[in-house]
């Protein structure tokens, strides 16, 4: 995660403050969608009466969503710092590897079960939270090199804060309730596609800093479990 131009782009000081707060309309639109995905969690593990489970997604959902301050609300302190208002954010189009991420993790958390719409947040989770990892230091550059306030960066405070413990509940919970090989396969397929999508989602931070329709290639090649080619040997 750490390896990607978003992350490397701001702890190599290669972006500028300007792009810096472009990319962060896009994070942006994605976190206001937060309650919709949390939403359809909580109401899979009502129905699928994993009540376990409801327990860590409320946990998370108050966490995120609850106070006088909710994680959008610490968002748009970043935006506000640059200038931009809810209302002029709100209107921002978002990028195309946001939109792809957008819809993927909605849709995985609206059509499948809840375990795995919490696999696909919490292994993400779990790699940006914690002193040393993703979000600390990209808070520790953005109020250092950059200059942006503390109160501009929060966002990313709370990530390296927050995100730590809520990956390690929800990958307990994961433990307890992928029991056998069939649940532990979902597991897996949406702890993939939750990769994917987040990836996704910081390309579109990219796209709409460089205005470069790019994805990144990742750090190694892509591994595909894919059927044998058998054409006739007598055609080329």
């Amino acid at each position: 995660m750490g390896e990607h131009p978003w992350f490397q782009g701001i702890l190599q000081h290669r972006w500028t403050r300007q792009q810096i707060i472009l990319g962060e309309v896009q994070h942006y639109l994605r976190v206001r969608t937060n309650p919709i995905f949390f939403g359809y969690i909580a109401v899979n593990a009502v129905n699928d009466k994993e009540y376990g489970l409801m327990e860590v997604v409320l946990e998370n959902f108050m966490e995120e969503l609850s106070g006088p301050r909710t994680h959008v609300d610490v968002m748009l302190q970043f935006l506000e710092e640059g200038g931009i208002s809810r209302e002029e954010a709100d209107r921002a189009e978002p990028a195309p590897g946001t939109m792809a991420a957008i819809e993927m993790i909605i849709g995985c958390c609206q059509r499948r079960s809840a375990l795995e719409g919490i696999a696909l947040l919490s292994f993400v989770e779990s790699q940006l939270g914690g002193p040393d990892r993703v979000s600390a230091k990209v808070y520790r550059e953005l109020t250092t090199y950059y200059g942006f306030s503390e109160r501009a960066a929060e966002t990313y405070r709370l990530h390296a804060e927050q995100d730590v413990g809520h990956g390690l509940r929800q990958i307990e919970v994961i433990r307890r309730c992928a029991t056998d090989s069939e649940s532990q396969q979902r597991v897996r397929a949406a702890v993939k596609l939750g990769l994917t999508a987040f990836t996704l989602e910081w390309d579109g931070h990219v796209q709409a800093m460089t205005g470069l329709r790019e994805f990144w290639s990742g750090v190694a090649p892509l591994l595909l479990r894919q059927p044998e080619v058998r054409l006739p040997e007598n055609r080329k």
